[in-house]
């Protein structure tokens, strides 16, 4: 690997959208890196699970073209630089297996919207990355295995993103999608030292041609190296409102632009007590200290907790609906990994009456817990209440009682976001002892992205990450 390269891959995507635009590097140059680094290092890691590097370098070529042809004034925000998609959505060309082995050979024909979203942005596709079957655990399943983290490879880099994680965190595409069900995105940025972004329920959408007429909890997300790259992507994500309709309710102003809007001073909680589970040390100590560069950035900062108990009621409903029972048929249920059959046939038998009171039942009790955000404009918590565990914490192939009982005893304070709707980013701001990132989240008002994202920033600015590089791993 050449030492300019080496360069190009540490550097956020828009900085690294900047050098192709001033004739610094060409997108050739920049994805033929990322595939060579994926070559060396994803057999080891796993977090890809297809590849379409011919298309990919095509795509790069065509970008080096435009830009000859053009001018640099022309281009897109993320102009020739390479991403992953989440396998859980289409890219034509490519299986979209929820990493279920009876969906191994379903092949994509379109790409899904958002991949549409993507590629106007200037983003050059690579393939699709790692998830637990149907994202319901960390990421290791039966059909593609076990996904290790850049930090540590005996470490998970979580779920269900955690292929997209291990990617941008082992530079091996330069921001990454992701979807975000009950932490999906904010827990493996946590474990591998990103920025993982949440949006507002249904901030991201496509228009009446593409609704989801269904009530659910997963939301697209962003798995990014830095904040701005974030913004940026959250741009993209809800859509160009002068080429296309403005189904999306954001503001006027583009998110990217707003991180250099002054901030003002912030009323902040700060929490270490976890909706379950037990937190560590390490983790509770990190939250303290996220509270103490608030105050000196001038906030008015005090320890309070939501009624975390008012939104997990709704915890045991579906992520989304009719989800995995939509894509398989129960003469097929006997090829799904053991946690989930009983997860599928529940959702194959769900009324609409049934949905219709879920749904309910979830509004309701985030009409409770945002009661919170009337005292607060933000709360702070760690993202998890523990460092990135064993590969074998939470293994495919868990009976249905042993992977409850085990996510019962999990320290996740991103679920109750996914529950209430609400905006919530998790920052790469700490390491433990051991020097495995601890992620600080940070939840906002819903359909508030700005505020959490300029607070976002402003940390960025006190407490900078970008030199804290995972290692390459051994090959």
């Amino acid at each position: 690997m050449s030492d300019v390269g080496d360069q190009l891959t540490m550097g956020d995507a828009l900085s690294q959208a900047e050098r192709i635009r001033r004739g610094e590097c060409t997108s050739v140059g920049l994805v033929s890196e990322a595939i060579d680094r994926i070559e060396r290092f994803n057999r080891q890691l796993c977090s890809y699970v297809a590849l379409d590097t011919d298309s990919a370098l095509r795509a790069a070529k065509a970008a080096d073209e435009y830009l000859g042809s053009a001018g640099p004034e022309a281009l897109p925000p993320f102009h020739g630089v390479p991403t992953s998609i989440k396998d859980i959505i289409d890219v034509a060309g490519l299986p979209t297996t929820h990493s279920c082995k009876a969906l191994a050979n379903n092949m994509a024909n379109l790409d899904d919207p958002l991949v549409t979203r993507l590629r106007r942005a200037g983003l050059v596709v690579l393939g699709k990355t790692n998830v637990p079957e149907f994202c319901s655990s960390m990421t290791t399943s039966e059909l593609h295995g076990v996904c290790r983290n850049p930090w540590n490879v005996e470490r998970t880099a979580g779920g269900s993103s955690g292929g997209a994680a291990a990617a941008v965190a082992a530079r091996l595409c330069s921001v990454a999608h992701g979807t975000d069900g009950a932490g999906s995105v904010r827990v493996p940025a946590s474990f591998c030292g990103l920025v993982g972004l949440k949006p507002s329920r249904r901030l991201v959408a496509f228009g009446p041609d593409q609704v989801n007429t269904y009530f659910g909890t997963s939301e697209p997300g962003v798995l990014s190296r830095s904040v701005r790259d974030a913004a940026a992507l959250l741009d993209v994500m809800v859509g160009d409102q002068a080429t296309e309709a403005g189904w999306s309710p954001r503001g006027t102003q583009s998110y990217r632009e707003g991180l250099v809007q002054p901030l003002p001073r912030l009323k902040i909680a700060v929490s270490t007590t976890p909706p379950l589970g037990a937190i560590t040390e390490a983790c509770e100590g990190a939250a303290f200290q996220a509270s103490q560069l608030l105050t000196s950035l001038g906030h008015s900062v005090e320890m309070a907790t939501p009624e975390w108990d008012a939104i997990m009621v709704a915890a045991g409903g579906p992520m989304s609906v009719p989800g995995a029972a939509a894509l398989v048929g129960p003469d097929q249920y006997d090829q799904l990994e053991p946690r989930n059959r009983p997860l599928v046939s529940r959702l194959a038998t769900m009324t609409l009456v049934d949905h219709d009171q879920w749904a309910r039942q979830t509004l309701a009790a985030a009409a409770t817990f945002l009661r919170f955000w009337d005292r607060y404009d933000v709360l702070v918590t760690p993202t998890c209440g523990m460092v990135a565990p064993s590969v074998d914490w939470a293994p495919w192939d868990l009976s249905p009682e042993e992977h409850m009982a085990l996510f019962a005893s999990f320290p996740n304070f991103a679920q109750p976001f996914n529950l209430s709707g609400q905006p919530a980013i998790s920052l790469p701001l700490y390491v433990d002892p051991d020097g495995l990132p601890i992620g600080i989240q940070l939840g906002g008002r819903l359909l508030d992205e700005g505020t959490i994202l300029g607070l976002a920033a402003e940390l960025e600015r006190a407490a900078p990450w970008a030199d804290r590089i995972a290692p390459d791993p051994a090959t």
